[in-house]
This record gives C-alpha cells, structure tokens and sequence, in this order.
C-alpha cells in the first residue's frame, strides 16, 4: 500500500468531480474495500469500522464486481481533507484484516 500515491489519486479524483458539479456542502462518504491477501477477516474488520463509528455493508461477487466490504460515514461537510482522513485511517485498518481500498463514492441523505 502506498498512501502518498493513494492520496494523490483521491485529490486528482476529486478535483475532478468538483471542476464537472456542484459539490454538496455535507454528505455521506462510502468506502469499497476489496480483499487483498489470502486470509481477510470480515468480521474483524467490519467489528473494528463499526466501532469507530462507521456503517459497514458486505456485498457478495457478481459477474461485474468482486465481493467487497462498503464503509460509509455519517453525513458531515464534505471536503478533500475529511475525505482523505477517514480514507486513510481505512486504508490502514483494512490493510490490518487483509483489505484495500478500491474506491470511494459519497450522497448526501
């Protein structure tokens, strides 16, 4: 994992959504995690999200998208540096129970 090139891609990303719409003052940030590595552990994982204050979903393989765990933050301002906070600590905790990151998405409520 590396988090210095995770970063950059987050703020290009983002940059480039805000240049195409309106970016909303708050919202909901989602974070999709895919396995990576031989032995994940879902439930420690999302036990730890959870505990941390975020709302986990598991969502099973299909013929487009491997299986994957989606973390999602309680509406807050949205901004890059919130973004990438909780990115990163993700990132990390994933990393820890065999994860990564693989995407991030946000919708206001």
């Amino acid at each position: 994992m590396d988090l210095k090139e995770q970063k950059a891609e987050t703020e290009e990303v983002f940059a480039e959504i805000a240049k195409h719409e309106a970016m909303p003052a708050a919202a909901c940030i989602n974070f999709q995690f895919v396995v990576d590595g031989k032995n994940p552990d879902w439930d420690s994982f999302t036990e730890a999200a959870e505990a941390a204050g975020y709302t986990v979903e598991w969502y099973d393989a299909d013929e487009e998208d491997e299986a994957c765990l989606e973390i999602t933050t309680a509406e807050e301002p949205l901004s890059l540096e919130n973004l990438w906070a909780h990115e990163e600590r993700l990132s990390l905790m994933g990393a820890i129970h065999g994860f990564a990151a693989d995407g991030w998405g946000f919708f206001t409520e």
